[in-house]
């Protein structure tokens, strides 16, 4: 509409780029096409900016229909052009989209330089680095590396919540999705995170983003056998798509329908969503193989077998087909790095012999200032001077390289004695356990040979006493080893929002057999979530009420877990009705192998309160103890402000 009214010439290039964009996920030729009204615009305007976009989008464009070659070289034009006047949105855009198609390729190092161009140019593009960020989170996920990718994720999540735009957000959770995803044990966070991007997508009426994140949601129910709630969300997609006439999403929801249909042999049901599914628009290889598959698995399951037979032959074509264009477009791929490369050698030649050219000039400047002091008879002054200076610089330089050689030679020193430590407490935990196990084992076997002891009264209490104290010792060996290896520093950088209510489902689970035996109650009162990390919390948790429940005589043991405010900061609260703390121990508590009582009484290693204290210190939280006037103790952890 805008387009046909009487708009500024000026900008009518980048309208003709909104367009294009806004046609990309359902039609790639509208794309395309308006893509190349925007560049002929930007051409006729001499707008660099707009010419930069448009060939972004007409890369992007190509990738959708498979053209890599064309993708790469449209790109690498936008990349330049952006280059060319440092801007740095189309620099993330171009650099991300060249990185992800090395990514696919496998080339993961040539992706991180990619991405990591991106960043040199979006320190102050927050939109740019969190695309990048989110990214590279995915391509490290791809390649088993977690923990990175979980740190690039944590950040591109805090910047995309400090962001003004909450699209961003959502294409965050949305990638978090992704990756969670691919690992079968994370599918409920999978499901939290595409919920979180819906949620987002709805409130920006952003239809497009809806569909994808409920054809995900719907994948992941019926690979876990929930086809109800996945037929609710392949339904959910049928319908937005068909009132917006987005035939692609139409092709995917009717396709999950009956894939889900087949699982639960709902044939009928099948076969009505393979009618209404839609052929009739482009489709690319993988989706034509899919569409076969799903057809011969219909027809074998009902007994058609010469139909199955028939989509059979159809599938192999497209596989076939499908191989030869991978191998095509890895072969182009390779074509392009090379002129690529080729390209990159060139220009390293050309800037060297700039370099040396200016270097010559640079040599006849000094050589003519030479002349002219020489001229004006004060060489020899200058000359002495520039010695002296000379000499003295050398022998400050001579001082400085011996100080930093020391130095790095302390660092290094210093780094070979943390990872000999770190070496020594590894083999010191294993090679002190291994004879631990091998008593508890050989002492087992020793009591099942009744024949060799049989006679001896005594021997059945001493397989007892030898037993407990070798689990005795391997406990108090695990609680050291965990002791040593807590970091102590500030651990800002790797906090996250931790639910409290998850962490308390864990620590219940893994206490539950406890819990039972003393018939005890476990109550939980206004959590919500803090700043830290989930094994930290989970530890410091399972301890107090480890302990709330090991040191009870009640009746019926109770631990509270109180989550408030108090001045500004939040505090959590582990109240427990035990047999309390007296006043002079308190100090000693958090001391390593302080003990109250004796093991004869009250089973432990003295290392439980010292960990938690280690794990607070390291979340810069604060630990104070109180005894109940009823009895019992409050156990207080303030987190900072």
């Amino acid at each position: 509409m805008q387009l046909k009214q009487n708009v500024d010439p000026a900008n009518r290039g980048q309208l003709l780029n909104n367009i294009s964009y806004a046609y990309y996920y359902y039609k790639v030729d509208s794309t395309y096409h308006y893509a190349r009204l925007a560049e002929e615009e930007g051409i006729a305007h001499s707008d660099t900016s707009v010419i930069a976009r448009a060939l972004s989008l007409q890369g992007s464009a190509a990738i959708s229909v498979s053209n890599i070659s064309e993708a790469i070289r449209k790109t690498e034009q936008s990349l330049n052009l952006a280059l060319s006047i440092n801007d740095s949105n189309n620099i993330a855009i171009a650099s991300n989209n060249l990185a992800l198609i090395d990514m696919d390729g496998g080339d993961t190092q040539q992706a991180l330089s990619r991405f990591q161009q991106s960043l040199d140019y979006t320190t102050t593009d927050t939109l740019g680095r969190i695309y990048t960020l989110k990214n590279i989170a995915l391509l490290y996920a791809r390649s088993g590396n977690d923990e990175a990718s979980e740190k690039y994720m944590n950040q591109a999540l805090q910047e995309a919540r400090t962001s003004k735009d909450p699209r961003m957000l959502q294409t965050v959770f949305y990638t978090e999705g992704k990756i969670a995803m691919e690992d079968s044990t994370k599918l409920d966070s999978a499901l939290f995170s595409f919920e979180k991007a819906i949620a987002i997508s709805k409130e920006h009426h952003d239809i497009n983003s809806e569909i994808h994140g409920l054809l995900n949601i719907g994948v992941i129910h019926r690979d876990v056998g929930r086809q109800e709630r996945s037929q609710q969300a392949f339904r959910k997609v049928v319908e937005l798509s068909e009132k917006n006439n987005y035939l692609f999403g139409v092709f995917y929801g009717q396709m999950g329908l009956a894939t889900s249909y087949l699982e639960e042999k709902a044939f009928d049901k099948a076969q009505e969503a393979i009618q209404r599914t839609p052929t009739d628009f482009p489709l690319s290889l993988s989706d034509k193989l899919a569409y076969h598959e799903l057809l011969g698995q219909y027809y074998r399951e009902t007994g058609r077998f010469q139909q199955a037979l028939a989509e059979q032959d159809s599938v192999f074509f497209f596989k076939d087909s499908l191989t030869s264009a991978q191998k095509q477009q890895e072969l182009i791929r390779l074509e392009v790095k090379y002129e690529v490369e080729e390209k990159n050698r060139t220009n390293k030649i050309l800037a060297l012999e700039k370099q040396q050219a200016e270097e010559r000039v640079i040599s006849q400047r000094r050589l003519g200032i030479l002349v002219f002091v020489l001229l004006l008879f004060l060489l020899l002054t200058t000359l002495f001077y520039l010695w002296q200076r000379r000499k003295f610089s050398k022998e400050l330089e001579k001082q400085v390289a011996i100080q930093t050689r020391q130095l790095q030679q302390a660092n290094k020193e210093l780094e070979h004695s943390n990872k000999e430590l770190e070496r020594f407490t590894y083999i010191a935990s294993h090679d002190l356990k291994e004879p631990l196990r091998n008593i508890i084992s050989f002492t087992t076997l020793l009591e099942r040979k009744k024949e060799l002891w049989e006679g001896q009264k005594d021997a059945q209490d001493f397989f007892g006493h030898i037993k407990r104290s070798a689990h005795q010792m391997h406990t108090l060996i695990q609680d050291v080893l965990a002791y040593a290896q807590v970091r102590t520093g500030n651990q800002s950088s790797q906090l996250v929002r931790v639910e409290l209510d998850e962490i308390m489902d864990q620590v219940e689970a893994a206490l539950q057999q406890k819990i039972e035996e003393k018939n005890a109650l476990i109550l939980r009162e206004n959590l919500t979530a803090v700043e830290g990390t989930h094994h930290h919390l989970y530890v410091i948790l399972k301890n107090f009420v480890d302990n709330g429940l090991k040191y009870n005589k009640s009746e019926q043991p109770k631990v509270i877990v109180r989550q408030m405010l108090k001045a500004d900061k939040t505090v959590l609260l582990v109240i427990d009705n035990g047999i309390g703390i007296p006043e002079e121990f308190k100090p000693k508590v958090f001391d390593m192998f302080y003990r109250l009582h004796d093991r004869s009484e009250y089973e432990g290693t003295g290392m439980g309160l010292a960990i938690v204290h280690r794990l607070a210190s390291s979340l810069n939280a604060t630990l104070e103890i109180q005894n109940r006037p009823e009895g019992g103790t409050i156990f207080t952890i303030q987190f900072p402000n």
